[in-house]
């Protein structure tokens, strides 16, 4: 029997089980599925490590954004992240409520507000990044550093035309 539902459970015939054997070989050969299921693995991980700070994976690096270059506005941050406009908003109330960034007006454009780490923003973003690092020491423990720069090499060559894109 199903467990969820009172009918009985359908054998695979046959036709069916040699067609999932197949999608099974198929997602075992496509890097993009290694790579979603290790993302969410590393996510998850992070979502973790930065819980007990009360902040999250895209928080953290929007302000590293902020720290790495300071005066960015938040249209830049929003293109280098991909965040949607709308989404930038909460996010930066976020981290300013916390005191973790200033704004100033830009001195030849009074439209634009660039956004500038306080020293306790720059703490927080080495505090933050060292959580994310512990972890991903952790999830890559069964690798050697001469296996983790191979492989963060191999992953720079796969996304290196979005970066040239980006510009």
């Amino acid at each position: 029997m199903d467990e969820t539902t009172s009918r009985p459970k359908r054998a695979l015939v046959p036709d069916t089980k040699a067609a999932l054997e197949d999608i099974r070989q198929t997602l075992s050969q496509l890097v993009g599925y290694h790579l979603r299921r290790a993302s969410v693995y590393d996510m998850n991980g992070a979502v973790a490590a930065l819980e007990a700070v009360d902040a999250r994976p895209i928080t953290m690096s929007v302000l590293v954004s902020i720290v790495e270059q300071p005066g960015r506005t938040s249209a830049d941050i929003c293109r280098i992240l991909a965040i949607k406009r709308a989404n930038i908003v909460g996010l930066l109330q976020a981290l300013e409520s916390r005191g973790l960034f200033t704004r100033r007006d830009d001195p030849a454009d009074q439209r634009l507000q660039r956004l500038y780490p306080t020293p306790e923003g720059i703490e927080a973003a080495r505090h933050w990044l060292s959580l994310v690092q512990a972890h991903e020491d952790r999830i890559l423990a069964r690798l050697s550093a001469g296996e983790r720069a191979e492989l963060r090499r191999l992953l720079a060559l796969v996304w290196a035309d979005e970066r040239t894109e980006d510009g």
